[in-house]
């Protein structure tokens, strides 16, 4: 594949991109290491060591920790411009996966390179930590909520999570790609359990359930549904 260089990358959100300074061009080309990773290849696995971290340039990585008996529960999923892998970036062994969701294109810088960017520029360092206490304050958010809901409450959260942060299809549709054993893995419960919840969500309209797709009809009678956990969240927008 023809390496994308950060210069002409589209995505401003990048943290790399958003503190890209031109005395780094020629460095950050000759170092960084860029790949294409076809669907469910996985980029990392439980018990590598560490030794960077990873933007998603294009596409959609899957993290995911393994439960007993080599079930996956998944932890988050990072798209175009998100940085992912950092949850174990300060140890020695990753204590969970990642998986491309679909064809995704990923940029890699090691710890070596990292440091030094880090040293020469101070706001790209913050905004890494800023980052950092975020998706931290996210995911015990997630974890605590998930443990106190009842099935309503977490299928309801899961399709919000993934309407909020991914958006729809021009037809409404969640993106196609998010299946239910994601939303059950998720939500920590069973596709079966998860479709049984999905009829009972489109009786009620507020989704309609398109063969393997899922329009979300009412976004906001699923935000209503949880709205007692929203409170403890700084993700979610109006």
């Amino acid at each position: 594949m023809k390496k994308i260089s950060c210069y002409l990358c589209p995505n401003s959100s990048c943290l790399i991109k958003k503190n890209f300074v031109s005395q780094w061009a020629e460095f950050i080309e000759k170092e960084k290491y860029q790949a294409l990773y076809k669907k469910d290849y996985s980029i990392f696995s439980v018990g590598n060591p560490i030794f960077g971290l990873y933007f998603v340039q294009s596409g959609m990585i899957k993290e995911f920790i393994l439960r007993p008996h080599n079930n996956v529960e998944i932890v988050r999923f990072a798209n175009q411009s998100q940085v992912f892998g950092h949850a174990g970036f300060d140890n020695n062994f990753y204590s969970f996966g990642a998986d491309a969701k679909i064809d995704s294109i990923v940029c890699f810088f090691n710890n070596e390179i990292l440091k030094e960017m880090y040293d020469t520029n101070p706001q790209l360092l913050y905004d890494l930590m800023v980052f950092f206490s975020n998706e931290h304050s996210e995911s015990t958010y997630r974890l605590m909520s998930i443990s106190q809901m009842n099935l309503r409450e977490k299928i309801a959260s899961v399709l919000y999570y993934l309407y909020n942060n991914f958006g729809l299809n021009e037809e409404s549709e969640l993106l196609e790609y998010f299946t239910r054993d994601d939303i059950a893995s998720l939500a920590c419960t069973t596709p079966e359990q998860v479709s049984r919840q999905l009829s009972d969500f489109q009786k009620e309209h507020i989704i309609e359930k398109r063969a393997r797709r899922i329009a979300i009809l009412q976004p906001l009678e699923l935000k209503e549904i949880i709205k007692d956990y929203l409170v403890l969240s700084n993700s979610e927008v109006e």
